[in-house]
Formats: structure tokens, C-alpha cells, sequence
């Protein structure tokens, strides 16, 4: 398999950063050209309608602004039973047919039909596996179940265990075959998790199922995950604003989002549950990084470049940059909780800011 990932089209298969940015557009500006108004004109004629659901225990929030209101509503409901139905397909415990849990549940025995949709996600996520060397990829449950035992009932992570759990973690121990149905395997003590990918995937179907209705201005919103398509309320795209900190409390930029999407991914605070992301080489969370910040073109491969980045540090992670096409752009912080983090960016400058 080519490591490198290609654009691979959608199987037809808190609202984080809108929010925030929508005070600071007003703040900072950005209002439309006036080659825009005519566009804007027609838009505005629309109201725009708003819904919220619960997915993978987040709210999701889906807007849509260029829609007549029933419609838009039948649309926007729609895409959030679909981003709750696959969700449930990716909990790695669930029985679901065609799900994660059942092939899971099959490691080692035999191999396993797969929802279309399901079979997508793990064809994308094993490209990530591959370019990131094997730092994250799907095939890290054994690793991520170890740390969460040890934070749950308080035992250490015992290092045979991890060296076992780690070995089950490479790309390699993932088989898919493509048909009717689409099939895969795992080997033996192998966990699939979709960890670092399920956010942005979902979102994809979403602003997928929304466009195929005739949706053109919209934003879908996943916990830390964005993706924003067409020209916004304004015309200048979608504000959206980079949080900061603990200790960097303020917004750390504000960047317009057309035809994009935004991950954030950060260190989260401790006995929140929340899992750090881990390099699946070594089975160790990952360390030195406090935040990434990443924008480009489909979620799903934003947040799993976003979590490898995470994994990879500074250093590692430029390197891999540049065999992606196309290329993001990344704002990181670095450091250790307590202390004022370092910033460090590749091809932001590149984004369109509000001003």
C-alpha cells in the first residue's frame, strides 16, 4: 500500500471554534468584497438553521445557511442519524455487524464483513498507520486499553504486557479486502480503535450527506473537529478561533475556514478520563507537545495527520509533512504542562486570518 494518503471519495455511503470566532470577526473584521454581495444577497434570503445531537458522547452541531428552513432541518437531521448510527459501528466493544466490535471480537479466527462505511475509515486510517511509521494508526486498542486500566483501578502497566500490546499495534496485523461485502482480519490479540480518526470521518459523512441535498454554505462541528464548506455568513468563509491554554488563556488566532476543516488536538488535564494520544511503537504517551492546530481539506485526515503530529513531536513530524497532498498547515505548542509553551508552525501563515 502506497503510505502516502491520496483523497479517497466519501463512501455515499460545545460547538468548539464557530462559536468562539464569531465575536472576534466582529472584533477584528473581515467583511465581504464587493464581488461578493450579489452571492450574499441571495444567501441571506435564507435563514439559517442550526441543530445539535450528541455523537461519541460530544455535541455535534450541524448549520446550514443557503437551505429553505424544512428542508434544511430534514437534511441536518439526516446527517446527524447518520454520524450517530456509524458512530455506534465504531465502538470497539459494540456487536454491531459490520462494526469494529465484530471484527474485534474475530482477531486471530477469521475475517469479517464490514460496513462499507467501516471499511473506509480503516483503508484511510492504515494509510495514516503507514505514513506516520507506525506512531498511530487503527490498531492500537491493546495499547490504549493498558493505560486505561492502569488510570482506572490504579495498576501499573506491566512491560511485558506493554511489549505484547505493542506488537499487536502494527500496520501490518490489519488485512482488507475489497468486495461485495468489503472484509478484513486482524491478528491475533490485534484491537482495532478508531481513536485519533472517528471525529473527522463522521463529520466527512455529514458534510457528504448534506451536499448530495443541495447544501452549499454549511458548517459541521464535532468536539474539537470542524469542517466548514462554502462562502459563511459574511461571505469571507467560516470564523473560526484556536483556543489557547491553561496557560495561554486567550484565543491564539482567529483564520476564516472555506472549503476546509480544523482539528485541534491538546494535552488533556489530568483525571479527565481523556486518553493522551500514544506512540503505538512504543506504547509510551506521547510527550512535549501540548497542543496541535491543524487545517485542510477533508476532517478525517486532519485529525488522524493532527493526533501523528501529536505523537511525532516537532521534529519528526516536519519531516512527514511534505509527502501530503495536499499540504496542511500546522500551529504546535511545546513543552511540559506548568510552563508558557513554544510555538511552532509550518505553511499558517498561508491561511486566511481575521484581521
Amino acid at each position: 500500500m502506497d503510505p502516502t494518503p491520496s483523497p479517497l471519495p466519501l463512501a455515499r455511503s460545545t460547538p468548539f471554534p464557530v462559536a468562539l470566532a464569531a465575536a472576534a470577526a466582529l472584533l477584528f473584521g473581515g467583511g465581504p468584497a464587493s464581488s461578493q454581495v450579489a452571492a450574499l444577497d441571495a444567501a441571506q434570503s435564507v435563514e439559517p438553521v442550526r441543530l445539535t445531537s450528541e455523537v461519541l458522547g460530544e455535541e455535534a452541531a450541524i448549520e446550514v445557511r443557503n437551505l429553505p428552513g424544512d428542508e434544511a432541518r430534514t437534511a441536518i437531521r439526516g446527517a446527524l442519524l447518520e454520524m450517530f448510527e456509524v458512530g455506534v459501528l465504531l465502538d470497539p466493544d459494540a456487536p454491531a455487524d459490520g462494526g469494529l466490535g465484530a471484527l474485534n471480537r474475530a482477531a486471530g479466527v477469521e475475517a469479517r464483513e464490514l460496513d462499507p462505511r467501516v471499511f473506509e475509515l480503516l483503508v484511510r486510517s492504515l494509510q495514516y498507520c503507514f505514513w506516520s511509521h507506525g506512531a498511530h494508526g487503527p490498531l492500537g486498542g491493546s495499547v490504549y486499553r493498558l493505560w486505561r486500566q492502569k488510570d482506572e483501578m490504579g495498576r501499573s502497566v506491566e512491560p511485558l504486557d506493554l511489549r505484547e500490546a505493542v506488537a499487536t499495534a502494527q500496520c501490518s496485523q490489519l488485512t482488507l479486502q475489497p468486495g461485495e461485502p468489503p472484509m478484513g482480519s486482524l491478528g491475533a490479540g490485534s484491537r482495532l480503535l478508531a481513536f485519533g480518526m472517528a471525529r473527522g470521518f463522521l463529520v466527512d459523512l455529514a458534510v457528504a450527506h448534506l451536499e448530495e441535498r443541495g447544501a452549499t454554505n454549511l458548517v459541521v462541528e464535532l468536539g474539537t473537529v470542524v469542517r466548514a464548506v462554502g462562502p459563511g455568513p459574511t461571505g469571507s468563509g467560516w470564523a473560526v478561533a484556536i483556543p489557547g491554554t491553561r496557560e495561554v488563556r486567550h484565543p491564539l488566532d482567529q483564520i476564516w475556514l472555506r472549503d476546509q476543516s480544523l482539528v485541534v488536538i491538546r494535552r488533556p488535564a489530568p483525571g479527565t478520563g481523556v486518553a493522551v494520544p500514544i506512540d503505538q511503537r512504543t506504547g509510551v504517551p506521547a510527550r512535549g507537545v501540548v497542543q496541535v492546530a491543524a487545517v485542510s481539506r477533508l476532517a478525517v485526515d486532519t485529525e488522524a495527520m493532527s493526533t501523528a503530529l501529536f505523537v511525532l513531536g516537532l521534529t519528526e513530524g516536519q519531516r512527514h509533512l511534505g509527502s501530503l497532498d495536499p499540504r496542511p498547515s500546522v500551529f504546535w505548542l511545546l513543552g511540559s504542562s506548568g510552563g508558557v509553551p513554544l510555538e511552532s508552525t509550518y505553511r499558517w501563515s498561508e491561511l486566511a486570518r481575521i484581521r
